[in-house]
């Protein structure tokens, strides 16, 4: 009996042992992949200054009879860990016909140009008017590097801000902003 007892304590280190490195192993793989650059390799730091990421969202069109949206035109940025957030909200008054796009262009000396542009296209319905409307939003991030951030209509400048701190900061637009011109 002495035999047995020696033989299951045996197995019981045995199987603590093994259970205590298979525990290490799972949570070493788990701490590998939730914090980057723990074993050496490269760290990412933020969004790709050549190719920060954008998205885009509107409402509309709508025929413009000449009211405007409350609290619309403004441009807003502010540091969030290894980035900045910059979102913009905007009615644009623009041709019919046209729809509003944007995108993110890379200046030099890390300043980025929010560039928002008219383009012809078929309209999926007509419209009584000449002039239309269109919310629009845009969120980008943008890297930490940057010190300068430009608002463009159609090549037309809106907005210059640079980049003082990492607090908020909130830049008006006009209110509508004009794209007929």
């Amino acid at each position: 009996m002495s035999s047995d007892t020696g033989l299951n304590v045996s197995t019981a280190r045995l199987l603590s042992v093994g259970m205590a490195f298979l525990a290490g192993v799972l949570a070493g793989a788990v701490l590998v992949t939730a914090v980057p650059g723990l074993v050496g390799g490269p760290v990412e730091t933020g969004p790709d200054p050549d190719n920060p990421p954008f998205t885009t969202s509107s409402g509309g069109p709508s025929c413009f009879d000449g009211e405007v949206t409350p609290n619309a035109g403004w441009v807003h940025e502010v540091a969030v860990g290894d980035s900045y957030a910059v979102t913009l909200n905007a009615t644009v008054v623009h041709d019919a016909g046209t729809e509003v796009q944007a995108t993110v262009i890379p200046r030099s000396d890390n300043e980025y140009e929010l560039a928002l542009r008219t383009v012809s296209v078929t309209p999926e319905r007509s419209f009584d008017c000449d002039r239309v409307r269109t919310t629009f939003a845009m969120a980008a991030s943008l890297p930490t590097s940057y010190q300068q951030l430009v608002v463009t209509i159609n090549g037309r400048e809106l907005v210059r801000a640079t980049r003082d701190d990492t607090s908020g900061d909130l830049y008006p637009l006009p209110n509508p902003l004009n794209a007929t011109a």
